[in-house]
């Protein structure tokens, strides 16, 4: 964050005004504004503090703004226990973001053309100190590398121990792309199935999703990638949404599909193991038009077994729509907690990983993130005027 100051001899009485103490009640940027007058008041800190954020913890989330295909765009660090913005990161068109698990950086996979929104294309990866806020790494990728896509959490990941950053490559074929985290460089490119998203088991292993329903399990120890497919787990009619839920720490991947059943595995670097899915919603709710709806649909937290998945009543085809209430239900048995009833229209959720989460709601309409207590559904605070058109919610996996 940056707080400047301009030196003076005269104080004009709005500024004398503005001294005084701050009331309850102002919006952080008032008091804030208030607290800077006061220092200004008394000819002090008169020159730019830049200030770093405070160690990264589980409650921290970034708000990623694709601002509806912008060619420049925007990525919100917030505390989660506060809801002060602690800074902000630039990026390019659809950046894809990702977070270590451990809070030692966080980093996105973006493209920036010679002439703003034509010329010259470049894409890269941008690796952040958590603290600082400001690049460690700025590691360009071959030409055209980069699949240009809406922004999706798991069209990219870090591996578990996070030295390589894998990426998307859906043409001329399909294909992984690793990067280098630990030597800064790009290494290669992975040919795979006709397989989308990424999820890593280990350093050398990871999993995608394939047309025929199966996961196709890629390991890339050597040279040449070793491909093998595990059964069919899902038909072609059911339809699952883009943006599941997985945790690198344990391998639980939360897949929930159009209608409400939900598909789980556990996902070990030899094999992956499946669960019965479950029904987030009973036939009565979903013949009465409940189903899963939004951007970010579902989130688990690690340390309860728990899934929250949003959803509404909605008609065919709107699965995209905004959402006024997620279910939060038992992960091992099935069983319903409890239905939060959110307040606003939330397209994206998430959780925080602490034995007390929080429930994060983003509204991309009113760009407005509501932050609630995960146990009770109270909403506690919210942080608005985040961007253009926010779409993606990320934590850290840490227990605290």
């Amino acid at each position: 964050m940056v707080q400047a100051q301009e030196s003076g001899a005269a104080e004009p009485a709005a500024a004398t005004a503005a001294a005084e103490t701050p009331e309850a009640g102002q919006t952080e940027g008032q008091r804030a504004a208030a607290e800077a007058a006061q220092q200004l008041a008394a000819g002090e800190a008169d020159e730019p503090v830049i200030l770093n954020a405070p160690k990264p913890d589980a409650r921290r989330v970034y708000v990623q703004d694709p601002a509806h295909f912008a060619a420049i765009t925007q990525q919100f660090v917030i505390d989660g226990s506060s809801g002060e913005v602690l800074g902000m990161t630039d990026g390019g068109f659809l950046p894809q973001p990702v977070v270590a698990d451990d809070g030692s950086l966080f980093a996105q996979a973006s493209t920036v053309f010679s002439r703003i929104a034509r010329g010259t294309r470049t894409d890269y990866i941008e690796v952040f100190d958590p603290e600082t806020l400001q690049p460690t790494a700025d590691i360009e990728l071959p030409k055209d590398a980069r699949f240009l896509v809406g922004t999706y959490q798991w069209m990219n990941a870090l591996t578990p121990d996070n030295k390589s950053f894998l990426f998307y490559q859906f043409s001329p074929a399909p294909a992984v792309g690793i990067v280098d985290l630990e030597n800064k460089k790009f290494d290669r490119m992975v040919d795979v199935p006709d397989c989308y998203h990424i999820f890593p088991a280990s350093p050398t292993v990871f999993y995608m999703n394939c047309r025929d329903g199966s996961l196709a399990r890629v390991d890339v120890s050597e040279a040449e990638p070793k491909v093998s497919n595990s059964k069919v787990f899902h038909t072609e009619e059911e339809l699952l949404i883009n943006h599941p839920a997985y945790t690198t720490r344990t391998g639980r991947l939360v897949w929930p599909t159009y209608t409400g059943k939900i598909y789980q595995m556990d996902l070990t670097a030899e094999e992956p193991k499946f669960r019965e899915p479950i029904e987030a919603l009973t036939e009565a709710e979903r013949a009465d038009g409940w189903a899963p709806g939004g951007w970010q649909q579902v989130a688990y937290h690690r340390g309860s077994d728990r899934i929250f998945l949003l959803v509404d009543q909605r008609d065919q085809h709107k699965h995209k729509t905004a959402s006024r209430f997620v279910v939060v239900l038992n992960a091992a048995t099935g069983e319903r907690i409890g239905k939060i009833e959110m307040g606003h229209e939330i397209d994206s959720i998430n959780v925080s990983q602490d034995a007390e989460p929080l429930l994060y709601g983003l509204s991309s309409g009113s760009q407005t993130l509501h932050i609630y207590d995960a146990a009770s559904g109270e909403e506690l605070r919210s942080v608005n005027q985040l961007g253009r058109g926010p779409q993606i919610l990320l934590t850290h996996d840490m227990e605290s």
